[in-house]
């Protein structure tokens, strides 16, 4: 009789070591998906902007794919871990929002310098012959368009205006002084015209 409770002593013994061994590994096998899903996504986000549309589209189709997989297991995340899961994928589709933002922002611009700058849109084409020209073009535009402007166009227009004026440095060594002087009337002609939009609206 004592060898018999002896025996299922210790096969209680076996089974509870067995059940935690298993809780263990599941608990470490979460772990370590969490883990990985974790570094995946600080991965994917880092750099976001330089990432290509079909790059970035194979990235959306990746998340998609994992996080299915893991919803599955939700069940055996602790509270904390559902929280940090929940997160991670909630960065995830933050920084997917603001690369959208970007690109249409940038599509946005290319259309504004287009419109302002007309042949010089390229910023890259101008040169130190032609930037007085550049930004007579520039005002002239301005001028003309400026009166139906809300405070979105005018953001835009000082995103172009600031390129405008970053080319300009760049060839700034070279500039004639007469040349100079008419640029710097024109960028105080446009500062005017902006500080007046903003007091009409």
């Amino acid at each position: 009789m004592k060898n018999y409770i002896n025996s299922l002593f210790g096969l209680f013994l076996l089974m509870n070591f067995v059940l935690i061994s298993c809780s263990a590994s599941r608990e470490q096998e979460v772990e370590g998906d969490l883990n990985e899903f974790r570094s995946w996504v600080n991965t994917q986000t880092a750099n976001i902007a330089d990432r290509t549309e079909e790059d970035w589209q194979r990235t959306k189709d990746d998340f998609k794919y994992r996080t299915q997989e893991l919803d599955e297991k939700q069940e055996k995340f602790s509270d904390d871990a559902k929280e940090e899961y929940k997160q991670l994928k909630q960065r995830f589709n933050e920084a997917d929002e603001e690369r959208a933002r970007t690109r249409e922002q940038r599509t946005a611009l290319e259309n504004w310098k287009k419109e302002l700058l007309g042949a010089y849109a390229d910023t890259s084409t101008i040169t130190a012959a032609n930037v007085r020209e550049v930004y007579i073009l520039f005002m002239e535009n301005v001028r003309s368009k400026h009166k139906n402007w809300s405070s979105q166009d005018w953001d835009m227009a000082d995103m172009v205006f600031d390129e405008l004026g970053k080319r300009k440095e760049q060839v700034d060594d070279e500039l004639p002084g007469d040349d100079e002087v008419k640029i710097k009337a024109l960028q105080m002609e446009y500062r005017t015209l902006e500080t007046a939009g903003d007091v009409e609206d």
